[in-house]
């Protein structure tokens, strides 16, 4: 039987929470837990902490935000709150201040505990969260009511467009780590890498189930690719992660050729859709296939299975819970059938997941999609959006792809819709996609309409996320940049529309406006506080910076959002050097040359644009020639927290310099036109980074 679970039940009582897990008498101390921080070390460190928060005032069941890098000291951090009896808020490392002040409000938070990171402190991160306590007070409005000692709040995903604060109950936690403990994934002799954000779900249960067993985790920093690498080479025994990195990786493997890592058993992708070619490319470069995993903020993880199971299938029912499929009118169906997705946790809470599923006679389940937005009914079939966008990422030149569902819910003839960015405009046109999909989809599964974009909105593990309803908001313009903001929203008269709330579709229809330009303005606005997304953060009263005068720049930010040719570039014209050694100065003057295939190419502050061209600079080198690009890249697109960011992307904009914003971008772009990526380098400060790529032989 496919996905069988072997289970593991230690004897004892299960502990009553995180901080029981590192405290009962049993446990050998001197046995590794964190990084390079054994137990002894985890529990002297969380208590030394835990007395400094108590010292500051923390109480029992008190909301306190954590916010911080994926390091030992977050882990610690939470151990400490968890110890006192508070209740921690896990934030996302990348939230922005603003997220950070509204997260806090809805769940009732006045204070936020930052671990610091090492490039922060100067230190050591092990160290980092024992120091003096960074215990922040924030402008977040009233304190909400305590909750039970020890719960746990997770920001739900943003994929539904609507992020919300889930508690959950410090028996919640335990109960999934001792699912993970007894399906024998988590185990007390093995080390765990962790490369994903610690304040999502999938990662909040997996390093419960490390702790339970009492085994050892690694936290990484997501998307730290060489630092996985590493840590894999060293012996970690199972990787946890999302099907993108997961793919990087073995890519990157593959090109080495480097002998598999030594230890490693187990590959378990969760928080994405896994389909067989990811399995196969992981079982040809390392000898393990892909596992598979899948829950939600509110059950935690509830199904998994072994490599080889179908695309789209993600296994059986973990130890302790319960999962059927319902049909529309409630009845729990039997055997192999489609339905929604239920599930029955340990302490008898029945749960709707919102997915809709199907399962085999095996047993076996497979995930369809959303119920309301990621499966589409045609006639008497369902399609899955996941096996959609699965087949479509395999086009030519596509960097990043989404499907969404359109038409109304109880209709039987619904409607598809791609959003995509294309690292090759030539290669991933509208057409090209089409006949992509008709060759290889089912006539029913081809979507209708396939609309570019410069770049989708997603959230910190890669999920896409719904657009939302912008409204103004009471914040002045600070900067230059936020000025030229301001005017552009002015010229182009969004004003109006905002103080009422209205989603980027909308303002893009009445207006004549870009669709494809206009969220880029409108996400930077937000991240310049002029505008927000949560309405409760406005009080109707006129914003201060509707008066604002206007600017040249943002008269010709304006001309962008409509269509209108930009003025022609301040910035010198792209450089590119061909053939023959790259130079060790960043900046020196390259010559252009039209004629190739070249050996090496550099690239330097030039690959930001209106149009996907990456196709032609891989053009440029033979079989085996290597890339180098060297530009300017913010981290986070819709956080922009820094001035400098904000600053960098409002010149981009203005400038009709529209796409790769981020080295995650870029790198997809570079991939998707056929180039395997090999290292990346980000300045310690500032904005630059140097990304390389090769050519395959």
């Amino acid at each position: 039987m496919r996905g069988a679970v072997h289970e593991h039940r230690p004897a004892g009582p299960a502990p009553a929470d995180l901080w029981a897990c590192v405290t009962r008498p049993e446990l050998d101390q001197d046995r590794p837990a964190l990084g390079e921080l054994t137990y002894r070390d985890v529990l002297v460190r969380a208590s030394d902490l835990a007395d400094r928060l108590r010292a500051r005032g923390v109480r029992p069941g008190e909301p306190i935000g954590l916010h911080g890098e994926n390091r030992p000291d977050w882990v610690i951090a939470l151990l400490a709150l968890v110890g006192l009896g508070a209740s921690p808020l896990l934030l996302p490392a990348d939230c922005p201040p603003a997220e950070v002040r509204r997260l806090l409000a809805a769940a009732g938070a006045r204070r936020q505990l930052r671990t610091e990171s090492t490039e922060a402190t100067g230190g050591s991160a092990e160290s980092a969260a024992v120091g003096d306590v960074p215990l922040l007070v924030a402008d977040a409005g009233a304190t909400g009511p305590d909750r039970q000692p020890g719960t746990v709040l997770l920001v739900s995903s943003g994929s539904t467009g609507a992020p919300k604060v889930v508690e959950r109950s410090p028996r919640s936690v335990v109960d999934e780590g001792l699912r993970y403990q007894h399906a024998g994934l988590a185990r007390a002799d093995e080390s765990v890498l962790l490369p994903l954000p610690l304040s999502h779900a999938y990662a909040l249960g997996w390093l419960a189930g490390v702790l339970v067993a009492g085994g050892h985790a690694v936290p990484t920093p997501p998307r730290a690719v060489g630092a996985v690498h590493t840590a894999l080479r060293r012996g970690a025994h199972v990787l946890v992660t999302v099907p993108g990195l997961a793919r990087v990786l073995a890519r990157r493997a593959a090109r080495t050729a480097e002998a598999p890592p030594p230890a490693l058993h187990r590959v378990m992708a969760g928080a994405g859709y896994v389909d067989q070619d990811l399995d196969a490319l992981w079982t040809r470069t390392f000898g393990v296939g892909v596992s598979r995993n899948y829950g939600s903020s509110e059950t935690g993880a509830v199904l998994w299975g072994e490599p080889g199971l179908p695309s789209g299938a993600v296994g059986r029912p973990m130890p302790g819970v319960a999962v059927d499929l319902l049909a529309p009118d409630g009845r729990v169906l039997a055997g192999p059938a489609q339905g929604d997705l239920a599930v029955v946790l340990e302490d008898g809470t029945a749960h709707r997941m919102h997915d809709l599923a199907e399962r085999d006679e095996q047993g076996t389940f497979r995930i369809l999609g959303r119920a309301r937005r990621g499966a589409v009914r045609r006639g008497s079939r369902w399609v899955s959006t996941p096996e959609v966008e699965s087949v479509l990422r395999r086009a030519p030149g596509v960097a990043d792809l989404t499907v969404t569902v359109t038409g109304a819910a109880d209709s039987d003839d619904q409607g598809l819709t791609v959003e995509y960015v294309a690292a090759d405009d030539t290669a991933a046109g509208p057409e090209q996609l089409r006949a992509h999909a008709r060759a290889h989809l089912a006539t029913y599964k081809v979507p209708d309409r396939f609309l570019p974009y410069h770049r989708l909105r997603r959230s910190s593990v890669g999920k896409p996320q719904a657009a939302p309803t912008y409204h103004l908001s009471p914040a002045a313009p600070r900067t230059t940049a936020d000025r030229t903001l301001a005017s552009a929203l002015s010229v182009l008269d969004l004003l109006s529309p905002l103080a009422t709330g209205v989603t980027s579709a909308d303002l893009a229809r009445g207006a004549g406006l870009r669709t494809d330009v206009l969220p880029l303005l409108l996400d930077t606005a937000v991240a310049a506080g002029l505008l927000t997304t949560d309405a409760t953060r406005t009080d109707g009263a006129p914003a201060p910076w509707t008066y604002a005068p206007e600017t040249a720049a943002g008269r010709a930010l304006a001309d962008v959002v409509r269509g209108r040719a930009p003025e022609p570039p301040a910035t010198p014209e792209p450089r590119a050097a061909l053939d023959g050694p790259l130079p060790a100065d960043d900046e020196a003057a390259l010559p252009v040359h039209a004629a190739g295939p070249a050996s090496e190419h550099l690239v330097s502050n030039a690959v930001h644009g209106p149009a996907g061209d990456l196709g032609r600079l891989a053009a440029l080198l033979c079989p085996g020639g290597l890339l180098v690009v060297k530009d300017e890249f913010v981290r986070d697109p819709l956080a922009l927290s820094d001035e400098p960011s904000r600053t960098a992307v409002v010149d981009w904009l203005v400038r009709d310099h529209l796409r790769w914003w981020t080295v995650q971008e870029l790198q997809a772009g570079l991939e998707a036109v056929g180039l395997h990526l090999e290292e990346t380098h980000r300045a310690t400060t500032g904005l630059h980074a140097t990304v390389t790529a090769r050519k395959p032989t």
